[in-house]
């Protein structure tokens, strides 16, 4: 095994991903770390002693999460990555709470500048909330309020409400959010997701302290249009200038890919030279009449109509070709942004055309030739992939349960378990509602295995068969399929009663390896369906790689089935399909009794459908 450690250490050395850090993450006390980890993954002092090593040297905890997944892609053994992750967190967090709580009460014996004085107490507040925070983390309670509104700034904002940016509120109402689902991550004992939302938090509170100390500056100092990191006008003048601007002049609008990152790698002195670097770049392009720092790494340009070409070619010259200072080492930035000629809502329009911008890989989106419904969707996606964190977070990404007659017997003996989302206001989402943003957010593994897990634990003691639908994209993924089959393997007699519902099958191209992984499964007792069967010539092609246990069959072609003569006929030979294979039918979309006498009098083995019963968070049901 040592041989083999050595081996993945040399392969991610050569990747150079981690070269700040590679004395302490890939060096021969990191490979005796992990061996003795590996030979024993309850050996708290192997935990110990890599935490006060990862701590010593300021290793952020970002890039030891990013760490330990690059070690398991080549280890290729992801059973424990979670653990291992979540051991390693909770001994980074007891050096870190401790180093952090000094470094604030550091910060806050410090005595600001006299035009600062007399607001004091209000600068200082989140870092006297986050104190508190710590404390209560650490095992010595201390009161803090959560409730965003409450709170002292959050009262300040109340009486503020119109002189305070947008977004300080929003990041404000975030952090309070973030919080309370952290202290109910460490309450639950996951280390590994608290310390990632931990990182946010305090983050957060020093740039809300820093952005009410900015406020003041600007209200004191040099004005309350000014920007006093980058020198250049803020988000109070840039609203003024769009006021007195028409369609003779244009916008862009920009932010910086991945700076919160940077922040945290590089720390806030280098990442706030890049912002005056940044807004010194932008303010000499020919053309370019006010240059503006909205807040943290988000910019706008305003220049004439007439000149829009001209200003977005230098744009892309001068800043993604200039090498910025990091200290030890010159790297160049990535952007997003959107460009619209100045019209009414033209802020909210470039910030929809932002978030295109990160799904086009930068490229900088011309909002004008963006339908306005493409742009109220993006607008829906940003709301409901912030509710669908949140949802994560709180645990109300929950199961439902549809049953599934057997119209032999007449028994329902076997559910379909469903995803469902309860928003904050308790009304229930369909995946109809959110799969589609869901899938593209990097919750979406995560999700898949809370479902497994909690229809594993909800089954446990129930003696009937439960189906969970796996799609293209959870196949794909290593850490999903490694979690699957280590639940399996912890499970056998609820595994035994488990069948996975194959979604997307005829995007399959890797069908080797599909089929040694349901292989694998179907050893240990649990089920293989096709779901939707009965539209393409791939459905077919799957049936003959896999060995399928069930086919449930198009709804499409159910819902016409007394009408259609054809989808009766495809039915039909469908099911002669199937029991040449051995497989038995399900019928889905059987939504009336007249459907229903249908398929029962053509000798299909099971129906589902809100006839037979509705999805429902309990199996209590009746027809």
């Amino acid at each position: 095994m040592l041989t083999d450690i050595k081996e993945i250490m040399r392969l991610m050395q050569d990747s150079n991903y981690f070269d700040a850090w590679s004395h302490v993450l890939l060096g021969s006390d990191a490979v005796e770390n992990w061996r003795l980890l590996l030979e024993d993954y309850e050996n708290d002092m192997a935990y110990l002693a890599l935490a006060e090593q990862l701590h010593l040297h300021d290793v952020p905890y970002v890039i030891v999460s990013e760490y330990i997944d690059e070690f398991f892609r080549y280890f290729q053994d992801d059973g424990q990555r979670h653990a291992i992750k979540n051991k390693i967190a909770e001994a980074y967090l007891n050096k870190k709470l401790i180093h952090d709580k000094k470094l604030i009460t550091m910060e806050l014996s410090k005595n600001l500048s006299v035009l600062l004085e007399s607001k004091q107490e209000l600068i200082n507040a989140h870092l006297h909330w986050m104190k508190k925070f710590i404390s209560t983390v650490t095992g010595v309670p201390e009161y803090f309020e959560l409730d965003p509104r409450k709170c002292y700034v959050g009262r300040w904002i109340l009486e503020e409400e119109t002189n305070i940016p947008h977004i300080l509120v929003n990041q404000h109402i975030n952090l309070h959010s973030m919080a309370q689902s952290a202290l109910r991550m460490y309450q639950q004992k996951d280390y590994a997701y608290f310390l990632l939302l931990y990182m946010d938090i305090l983050a957060s509170s020093y740039q809300i302290r820093d952005s009410i100390m900015n406020i003041y500056f600007n209200r004191r100092f040099t004005s309350i249009f000014k920007d006093p990191l980058s020198e250049q006008f803020n988000y109070f003048q840039l609203k003024n200038d769009i006021q007195s601007s028409g369609s003779e002049s244009s916008i862009l609008l920009f932010n910086i890919k991945e700076f919160k990152k940077m922040n945290l790698l590089y720390g806030h002195d280098v990442c706030d030279k890049i912002i005056r670097s940044v807004a010194d770049i932008v303010s000499e392009i020919e053309g370019v009449t006010s240059t503006y720092r909205i807040y943290g790494d988000e910019f706008a340009i305003i220049f004439p109509t007439e000149y829009r070409k001209n200003v977005l070619d230098e744009f892309k010259e001068k800043l993604y070709k200039y090498l910025f200072d990091f200290g030890k080492e010159e790297m160049s930035l990535s952007f997003y942004g959107s460009v619209a000629t100045i019209s009414k809502h033209i802020l909210e329009y470039c910030e929809y055309g932002l978030m295109i911008s990160k799904h086009q890989n930068g490229e900088i989106i011309d909002v004008s030739t963006v339908d306005k419904d493409v742009l109220k969707k993006y607008a829906r996606e940003i709301n409901l992939s912030q509710k669908l964190k949140l949802a994560f977070l709180d645990n109300r990404i929950i199961s439902y349960y549809q049953p599934i007659e057997n119209l032999h017997s007449g028994e329902v003996r076997k559910y379909e378990v469903l995803m469902r989302v309860q928003d904050v206001d308790k009304s229930i989402l369909s995946p109809a509602d959110f799969l589609s943003v869901l899938q593209d957010m990097y919750l979406y593994p995560e999700v898949t295995k809370l479902m497994i897990k909690n229809s594993f634990e909800f089954f446990h003691d129930k003696a009937v068969t439960f189906s969970i639908n796996l799609s293209y994209q959870d196949l794909n993924n290593a850490d999903t399929k490694a979690f699957i089959r280590e639940i399996i393997k912890e499970n056998p007699e609820v595994a035994s009663r488990c069948i996975f519902e194959l979604l997307e099958y005829d995007s399959i191209s890797n069908f080797e390896d599909m089929k040694l992984f349901f292989d694998d499964l179907h050893l240990q007792g649990v089920g293989l369906a096709l779901d939707d069967f009965g539209v393409g010539y791939s459905n077919y092609e799957t049936i003959f790689q896999f060995h399928i246990d069930f086919i449930k069959i198009d709804g499409s072609l159910v819902e016409s089935i007394i009408e259609s003569e054809k989808s009766k006929v495809l039915v039909e030979s469908i099911m002669t399909v199937a029991k040449k294979i051995g497989a038995e039918v399900v019928v889905e979309y059987v939504s009336s009794e007249e459907i229903y006498k249908v398929v029962k009098a053509m000798g299909i083995d099971y129906a589902q459908g809100y006839y037979v019963g509705k999805p429902s968070s309990t199996l209590a049901f009746e027809r």
